[in-house]
Order: C-alpha cells, then sequence, then structure tokens
C-alpha cells in the first residue's frame, strides 16, 4: 500500500515534469526572450517536425513571445495549460478559422498565412502543444490524422 501511494504521489507531484522533460523546454514561463525556431527540439517524430517548420514560417511572429499579440508563448505551460485543456480540436478549430478571445486579442484564420494548408495548421498546433507541455494530447492527436 505504501508502495502504491507513494507512486501516485510521485505521477501526481511530477508528472508535469516529466512531460517537460520529453522537450527539455517547457516551463511556467517558457524560454527567455523571443523564441526562434532554432531554439526548439527537433522531434523525431516527422509530422511534429513538419509543424515546427510551419511553426518557424508562419507562427513565431506572434507565438515566439512577442508581447503586443497577445499570443500564448511556445514552451510556456503557463500560457498553454488552459489552451491545452480545452482539447486539440478546439485548438485547431481556432488556428483554421481564426477567433477573438475574451480581451479582443485575435488569432486570424491559419496565423495570417492563407496559403497554408489545413494539414500544415494541424502539424503546426500539434507542434506548439507538444513543445509547451502536452506531449500526450499532441501525440494522440497525430495517430488519429489519416496517414
Amino acid at each position: 500500500m505504501r508502495l502504491s501511494i507513494y507512486a501516485f504521489l510521485c505521477v501526481t507531484c511530477f508528472g508535469g515534469a516529466l512531460a517537460s522533460a520529453e522537450t527539455g523546454v517547457a516551463s511556467p514561463d517558457g524560454l527567455d526572450g523571443l523564441v526562434k525556431v532554432e531554439q526548439l527540439p527537433v522531434p523525431d517524430d516527422p509530422l511534429l517536425a513538419k509543424g515546427r517548420d510551419v511553426w518557424g514560417g508562419t507562427c513565431q511572429n506572434c507565438h515566439g513571445g512577442n508581447k503586443y499579440t497577445g499570443a500564448p508563448k511556445i514552451t510556456s505551460t503557463k500560457a498553454w495549460n488552459a489552451r491545452i485543456d480545452q482539447g486539440m480540436d478546439v485548438l485547431v478549430d481556432h488556428a483554421l478559422n481564426g477567433f477573438v478571445g475574451p480581451k479582443y486579442m485575435e488569432m486570424p484564420a491559419r496565423g495570417g498565412n492563407e496559403s497554408l494548408t489545413d494539414e500544415q495548421v494541424k502539424l503546426a498546433v500539434a507542434f506548439m502543444v507538444w513543445v509547451s507541455g502536452g506531449v500526450d494530447p499532441a501525440l494522440d492527436f497525430l495517430a488519429q490524422l489519416p496517414q
């Protein structure tokens, strides 16, 4: 019984740290300063790696920590946890179709890059979630995509 309680406490207290360790960069406030794609890990998963490329080409302009946009900073678990809790479908919908938040901060459809395909947007969202503490939701989402 004692081992079970210990195991439960370890998972409960340190589960977020374990998920963060998988990417090595997620933390409550995220990486210091403006985040560029070169600072982020290159995932082994080829779909996440494609998402990283899309992020570097479009999404980093706002999600790299530009405080004037109001966009959640990549790698910041404080900024991303509540969003991740909404579910991947909601995040993808906001990225594809745009979204105006409660403080009137606007997420433009496709990050303002109309040339992005639906797949590219989905992969970029999965990458942002993965590198911002949502390893399991991102990988589960990718597993459901048609191959």
